[in-house]
């Protein structure tokens, strides 16, 4: 639970903009300082970061703070040591965990050179490892400090605004990456394949499920639902946004973007049946270690297996804050 004093401490000024978990008693949450809009917005490495932790079983709150990244994505590994991997969009790195706190080397690549081609767009991970995707079609894996490593060879850059926007798998040899419009390729473990994929609309996430089914969200929350070669419309969206994170967890998809949840189960896509306080906490998703966690710029919440329970809420927070 979020008290008011590690609110003030943590959270006021600051917006969550990514959260994970690394097993189910860390859960960590990366934080950008609020602008003023009446002024001109800053460049984001010019605002401060904050990588928050919480430890669930000691009820403890922690920070670090960082400047000069921008677009700081959080993911966790568990090969080569169990870890907390930051990466910002240029591929800056900040790794937490295992008694290590470091800055290490920027992933190397770009100007069409792998392991990593382009502006970072995801990481996440897959059977232990730590992932990245990127543009120009390139996905690639930490497998040591400062050693990151192509899934490849990778496939051709291709033209105009083609990248991988985000990634899944199966297991290490059966990954589907995907990006752009309609732009779909799948890892056999030796090459890439680019999947005939039924539309060029935007993508934006990538799902793996337990069900055998492969689920990529696209523009307006418009989803399909394949693998290999065959594809289907399960649901054609009519959002302002698309969804942000799409995860499996229990015996479902689980979609989300920043005003909202949904449930996709059996070829269907439903808004959330949880309550209003727990779908409020909509923005991003992670599972780990039988749990899931969403956050996002209204607060937390976390599901057990069983039920929902809110971590907090940053709006009932800032006005306790400002009573007090």
């Amino acid at each position: 639970m979020l008290r008011l004093q590690d609110y003030k401490a943590y959270f006021e000024g600051f917006g969550i903009r990514d959260a994970v978990l690394r097993d189910r008693n860390i859960l960590v949450f990366i934080a950008l300082q609020d602008w003023d809009d009446t002024k001109p917005q800053p460049f984001e490495e010019e605002l401060k970061t904050r990588y928050i932790c919480y430890f669930r079983d000691e009820d403890r709150w922690g920070a670090d703070h960082l400047e000069g990244f921008a677009g700081m994505m959080v993911g966790a590994s568990v090969k080569p040591l169990c870890q907390n991997i930051c990466v910002d969009r240029s591929g800056q790195v900040y790794v937490k965990g295992s008694g290590v706190t470091a800055v290490e080397k920027k992933i190397p690549g770009g100007m069409g050179h792998g392991p990593k081609r382009g502006s970072v767009r995801n990481i996440k991970q897959i059977a232990g490892w730590l992932y990245g995707c990127g543009g120009a079609r390139s996905l690639f894996r930490r497998v040591g400090p400062d050693r990151w490593e192509e899934i490849g060879p990778l496939p051709p850059e291709g033209p105009g605004e083609v990248g991988f926007h985000d990634f899944d798998g199966f297991s290490e040899s059966d990954l589907y990456a995907a990006g752009g419009q309609g732009d779909v390729w799948r890892y056999d473990g030796r090459a890439w394949h680019q999947v005939a994929f039924p539309c060029n609309q935007w993508i934006e996430s990538v799902c793996c499920g337990a069900d055998g089914h492969v689920y990529i969200g696209a523009e307006s929350g418009t989803v399909f639902r394949g693998r290999g070669d065959q594809w289907e419309l399960i649901h054609q969206g009519d959002l302002s946004l698309p969804f942000l994170d799409m995860v499996w967890f229990n015996d479902r998809v689980y979609a989300t973007n920043d005003y909202g949840l949904w449930e996709i189960q059996d070829g269907q896509v439903r808004p959330s049946a949880a309550p209003i306080e727990i779908t409020n906490c909509a923005g991003n998703l992670s599972v780990a270690d039988g749990v899931m966690l969403m956050a996002g710029p209204h607060g937390a919440a976390l599901h057990d297996g069983g039920s929902w329970s809110r971590l907090f809420s940053i709006a009932e927070l800032g006005r306790e804050s400002t009573t007090r």
